[in-house]
């Protein structure tokens, strides 16, 4: 996970459950702030907190049944002499649920899964997150080429 991530720090827990099956716990934490070598522009202060929970049901005719609770929280803070200083943070959670084929085991068809999820979870922070500040930011306080544009205080 640390090639995924560009570094970070990540910890797995598993245990059995009472349906003769058993839950994995996936958590990842990535600083992307200045001090721990954030290399992302105007970043100042940044924190990628991901927590995938697999519930794995017992096998029955070589499948599984794997149910993925994921939950990203994220945040930021950016402080440019152009821009100013802005924050923004929050967390979005989904869920998944599928029949897989144990043959090519459980880790491979759970990291496979936590793969699907995270970009799902990042398309979706990248769209309402992202998307919906900039579109209000730029609404509320427009680009400075739009500034000159603008029709005069009556």
């Amino acid at each position: 996970m640390t090639r995924y991530y560009e570094g970070g720090i990540s910890s797995v827990y598993m245990w059995e459950d009472e349906n003769e099956g058993f839950v994995a716990c996936f958590l990842i934490k990535k600083d992307g702030s200045k001090t721990a070598h954030g290399r992302r522009g105007y970043l100042e202060e940044g924190a990628w907190d991901a927590i995938h929970v697999i519930q794995v049901g017992p096998e029955w005719e070589g499948t599984a049944r794997y149910c993925l609770t994921s939950t990203v929280m994220l945040s930021l803070t950016t402080d440019d002499e152009s821009t100013g200083t802005f924050s923004l943070s929050g967390s979005i959670r989904r869920q998944m649920n599928m029949d897989l084929a144990v043959a090519d085991g459980h880790l491979c068809n759970m990291g496979k899964m936590i793969e699907e999820m995270e970009s799902k979870l990042r398309y979706s922070l990248d769209q309402v997150y992202f998307g919906k500040t900039k579109e209000m930011v730029c609404t509320l306080r427009p680009p400075s080429e739009v500034a000159p544009m603008r029709l005069p205080d009556c």
